[in-house]
């Protein structure tokens, strides 16, 4: 990678955490456009299902950074009863609801375009999910974007949280104060998918 390349990457890197809704809004439609979240897609091996059909209990979901679909497409049907997903691009989004219909879903899944640091749900879940979303967060605001979303847990309600490799699932939940680790997934040389199951249990100050 040549210094152009890093310094490209850098810099979409900082839009992504601290641009505004609007910057952040363009580079995600610009990116889901083109195609370079394609190879994302179809993810139905993936082991986050497990987890989401043993805590989800035939309930309802909430996914934090949906993109186009993956989760209320791919997880059985027989797994949820409601799902919601939100993503700040309109484009992911539209992709998304489309492949939801094509599945026969409509009347279970519903999608909303927000940036998810502002997004204010109207309903209560079983299961809050931040699938890889939670990277895209300056790490200085995950405890209180944790707090503010577990206003809208169930009494028995989780996060789940998955990102791509250990080492940096880790160092993210280093920073989400407020939680009770419930279980957690990895690979044993820490390669592979990291996921962390937690209950809310505010930390007193």
């Amino acid at each position: 990678m040549n210094w152009i390349q890093q310094f490209e990457n850098g810099l979409r890197g900082l839009k992504q955490r601290w641009g505004t809704p609007a910057i952040k809004r363009a580079l995600w439609n610009s990116e889901f456009g083109q195609g370079r979240w394609d190879y994302i897609e179809h993810t139905a091996g993936d082991i986050i299902y497990t987890y989401l059909a043993k805590y989800t209990r035939n309930g309802s979901i909430l996914d934090l950074g949906c993109g186009s679909g993956n989760t209320g497409c791919e997880l059985a049907a027989e797994c949820y009863r409601e799902y919601t997903g939100v993503d700040i691009s309109d484009v992911a989004i539209e992709k998304a609801r489309q492949r939801s219909q094509a599945a026969g879903r409509s009347a279970k899944n519903e999608y909303f375009q927000c940036d998810i640091m502002t997004f204010v749900p109207c309903k209560l879940y079983d299961v809050i999910l931040f699938r890889e979303s939670i990277a895209y967060i300056p790490r200085a605001k995950v405890a209180a974007l944790l707090a503010r979303y577990a206003k809208y847990l169930n009494p028995a309600g989780v996060f789940i949280v998955r990102w791509s490799n250990a080492r940096q699932g880790e160092e993210i939940m280093e920073h989400a104060e407020g939680y009770r680790l419930v279980e957690r997934h990895t690979t044993p040389d820490g390669s592979g998918p990291f996921l962390a199951i937690m209950e809310w249990s505010p930390v007193p100050r």
